[in-house]
């Protein structure tokens, strides 16, 4: 599978979108980097996870 098709798929992106999130959440949860956001990472992974399921 060549990796264009494979990022044209929409399903792929987000779930790469989805991991990206998790990332984010693991980063902050854990002290490494500490932003002034309101958004929560966790569950903006998880909609983006369960979206791709839906896809």
């Amino acid at each position: 599978m060549a990796r264009n098709s494979m990022l044209n798929n929409p399903k792929s992106l987000l779930v790469i979108v989805a991991c990206i999130c998790f990332a984010i959440a693991v980063v902050t949860t854990a002290g490494i980097i500490s932003m002034d956001s309101k958004i929560n990472w966790t569950n903006l992974g998880l909609f983006f996870g369960f979206l791709s399921f839906i896809v």
